[in-house]
Order: C-alpha cells, then sequence, then structure tokens
C-alpha cells in the first residue's frame, strides 16, 4: 500500500502547473481571465469545467480551489483504507481547530453573518461537530453550547467565561494547537515506529519553531509586545529552537535582527530567499522545498500524503495570490514576489 500510495501521489504531483502556467495567469489581467487559463489545464480542467468565468467572484473560486484540495485528500485518505480515528485523518483535526478559531475570531469582530458567508460548506459531515451549528453561533456562550460534547470544549471554556481579549484568543488558539499535536503525537505512535514515527512527529516539531519564530518577530517588530507577552502566543513544542533561545533573544535591543539570523542558521541555511516585511512567504518557500523532497525519497505512504497535501496547499496559496492580484490591480511583477514556485 505504501508503494501505491507514494506513486498515486507523485502522479498527482506530476499534474502541478508549471512556471510557465504561472507566468501565463499573472498576465491574465481579471478573475475571469485566470479561471478561464485554469479550465484548460490538466490539473483545474475538471473542477472549472462547468462554471461560467464571466459570471464567478473570487470568493467563489478561492471556495472551489480549497474544496478541491479537501477532496483530494478524502479521495486518498479512502485509497488508503485509513480508519477515522487513525493519524491519516490529520487534515481534519487541523480544519476543525481552525474553524472553531475563525468562528471565535468573528464573534470578537462583532460580525454577525462573517463567518456563515466563510464558512467552507464542503467540511459539513466531516468534523466531530454541527458546522451549521457553529456558523449559528452568536456569542462565545453559543459556540460552548456547539462543542459542548468534544474535547475542545474543555479548553475554550477556560478562556470564553467573558468578554475574551484578543490576546486571550490567541492563548486559546495556542493550546487548541497544543492538543492537535498532542492527538497526532499519539496516533503516530500507535500506528508507526521507529524511523517512521520519527520523521512524522518532526513536521509538526519544525512547523512549531517556524511559527514561534514568525510570532516573535512579528509581534516584536511590529507591536513592540514585551517579552512574556510574546510568550503566551507561543507553542510548547519545539525541534531545534529552543524557548532559551528565543527567551535570550527576545531579552536584547537587537531581538529582530537576532531572530532573523536564527531563522537562517536553523532553517533557511542561505537556500531560501525571504523578505523580512513578509516572512511567511519565506517560511512557505522552505516548507516548499521539504515537501518536494519528503515526496521525492521518502518511503513512508503516509509522508507522501503529508508532503502533497502540502505542496497542493502551497500551489492553492499561489492562485489565492494571482486571483487577488487580479482582483485588485496588482501588476505580475508584484504578484509574482509573492509566489512560491
Amino acid at each position: 500500500m505504501a508503494d501505491a500510495i507514494i506513486a498515486k501521489a507523485k502522479s498527482i504531483y506530476g499534474k502541478r502547473l508549471t512556471k510557465e502556467d504561472y507566468n501565463n495567469l499573472l498576465h491574465r489581467g481579471n478573475v475571469s481571465g485566470v479561471v478561464a487559463y485554469l479550465k484548460n489545464t490538466q490539473r483545474y480542467k475538471s473542477i472549472f469545467a462547468n462554471v461560467n468565468e464571466n459570471q464567478i467572484h473570487r470568493g467563489q473560486v478561492e471556495q472551489l480551489l480549497s474544496k478541491e484540495v479537501f477532496e483530494l485528500y478524502i479521495k486518498l485518505c479512502r485509497f488508503m483504507s485509513a480508519e477515522r480515528n487513525s493519524f491519516c485523518f490529520y487534515l481534519i483535526k487541523e480544519l476543525e481547530m481552525k474553524q472553531i478559531i475563525s468562528a471565535l475570531t468573528y464573534i470578537k469582530a462583532d460580525s454577525d453573518d462573517g463567518y456563515l458567508i466563510e464558512m467552507p460548506a464542503y467540511l459539513m459531515g466531516y468534523l466531530s461537530f454541527d458546522l451549521m451549528k457553529l456558523s449559528g453561533a452568536k456569542d462565545y456562550r453559543e459556540i460552548l453550547d456547539v462543542l459542548s460534547d468534544t474535547p475542545y470544549h474543555k479548553i475554550l471554556k477556560r478562556f470564553l467565561s467573558g468578554n475574551a481579549s484578543v490576546g486571550e484568543l490567541d492563548e486559546c488558539a495556542v493550546e487548541l494547537y497544543g492538543q492537535y499535536i498532542k492527538w497526532a503525537f499519539k496516533a503516530i505512535e500507535r500506528e508507526y515506529k521507529g524511523a517512521q514515527a520519527k520523521s512524522l512527529k518532526e513536521i509538526f516539531l519544525r512547523q512549531s519553531d517556524l511559527s514561534n519564530i514568525m510570532m516573535c518577530y512579528r509581534k516584536r517588530s511590529l507591536f513592540n509586545e514585551d517579552t512574556e507577552q510574546i510568550k503566551k502566543s507561543l507553542n510548547s513544542y519545539h525541534y531545534l529552537v529552543t524557548p532559551a533561545m528565543l527567551d535570550e533573544i527576545l531579552s536584547q535591543p537587537d531581538a529582530d535582527a537576532k531572530l532573523l539570523a536564527l531563522l537562517k542558521k536553523m532553517y533557511f541555511k542561505g537556500k531560501v530567499e525571504y523578505d523580512p516585511l513578509n516572512l511567511e512567504i519565506g517560511i512557505r518557500r522552505y516548507n516548499y522545498g521539504f515537501y518536494k523532497k519528503q515526496l521525492s525519497f521518502s518511503q513512508n505512504g503516509t509522508m507522501a500524503l503529508y508532503s502533497l497535501m502540502g505542496l497542493c496547499e502551497v500551489e492553492r496559496s499561489n492562485l489565492q495570490k494571482i486571483i487577488e492580484g487580479a482582483r485588485y490591480g496588482r501588476t505580475p511583477e508584484e504578484t509574482e514576489k509573492l509566489l512560491v514556485i
């Protein structure tokens, strides 16, 4: 089965958009032009086959792209005959966490129907809670009611007892992510041994490192938050970047520069181009290279699945940037700088 899923993942990745495709898409001029081009690609022709490119708007295109990635993931899980409580369904757990955070954010912003409009309806029936009821929640109490029978309730109750601040929601998100990693590690330990288990766990630890560095850099450089406040927004899991390293750097006046130097030394290593003003793109470039390598050389079918989905997510994000650029009139050169190719 491992050989089969690896071969299938590589075949799907082989249909990815090329540099020539991206160059053509960058010069389509508007959202309709982008969709018309995608309708003629091997990768996306079936998704947009029945779509009128002159009537679809940006939000609908982005929903279709996200839906396609998710449906591809579900097909691959079924191909692997994965059970619903297995690690292969990691993305379901991740999406549950993200939907909860999204709903909380809209409530905090006092938006009556913001989350309902943005809710990915294609997830209905896959999550451990009723997504429609979550979208209809008007306050934190109703959120807690919707999630009363889930493991998320215990964490949320600690943060949502009153009018939670933005900082408290950040801490809540950190707790939810920590619970997600605990679930992933338990599933990995139950289903894998030795090098395979180690490599799968390291995915999450690497991402925690990258997330923590970016969080520290953003909060210090943009908001000049104090060290103790920043630490509340950091994941407790780490790989190469320990809490002691971050504490030491944050205590210094040139923390911004030292955080960038740490990122370059530990992960980018002179191989990843990045802009300090848009560090997220540099991290996506690192992830893209990591997933490509794993898909090429790993003999672990689950690693192939994880890597392929990471690569698909990068491509989806690229298309989102192109669509945004077409919608808001950015030049092709400006949008190209935001892509990971």
